[in-house]
């Protein structure tokens, strides 16, 4: 191939790629990384705790360790669960698990976002309020695929319903990618 058709090639090929991540279609694909897993315990904060062996920092998606998740002093809608990504992130996804081995998961629950971490922001899809069903049981994992995606530093989860034969349990992933990658492309 002679270097003029090689260049036209390589400019029809970048075009193309342009046209897919402003569609969406390749950022969304490329933004789904877990985002939670990697944090520090000093990364998350809650309404309370019952335990040291059930503090939040307890409460990445698939750990077992602690007490096997976070559950707060009083099971109520009071309480809450939060995330500091460390920076602006593009939020794709939410996934929940209850706390492991026991009767305590959330079977409903709000997400909240923020840049400050004083100004929160509540999501909102467009066919319901914004509340996102939980788990059946705690060990399953319930993925929610977020309709509009969230950019944020700060997540929050405040429980709406829980196991009637339990109390407030919450294992937590986040999927997503940094918001500095989402601006580069």
């Amino acid at each position: 191939m002679d270097p003029w058709r090689r260049k036209v090639s390589g400019i029809i090929a970048q075009v193309a790629l342009l046209l897919l991540v402003s569609s969406g279609t390749v950022v969304a694909d490329m933004c789904d990384s877990v985002m939670v897993t990697h944090l520090p315990p000093s990364s998350f904060r809650s309404s309370s705790q019952l335990s040291n062996s059930h503090s939040p920092g307890f409460a990445k998606l698939n750990r077992r360790d602690g007490a096997g998740g976070w559950s707060p002093v009083s099971s109520d809608r009071y309480q809450w669960l939060e995330l500091d990504l460390g920076d602006r992130t593009r939020i794709t996804s939410v996934a929940t698990q209850g706390r492991y081995g026991s009767s305590d998961w959330l079977t409903a629950y709000l997400l909240m976002f923020s840049d400050t971490g004083h100004n929160w922001r509540q999501y909102r899809q467009e066919d319901s309020i914004g509340m996102f069903s939980g788990n059946t049981n705690a060990d399953s994992v319930v993925q929610h695929k977020l309709q509009q995606t969230v950019i944020a530093r700060y997540l929050r989860i405040i429980p709406q319903d829980w196991n009637n034969n339990g109390r407030i349990g919450l294992r937590i992933e986040a999927y997503g990618c940094p918001y500095s990658q989402y601006c580069k492309v």
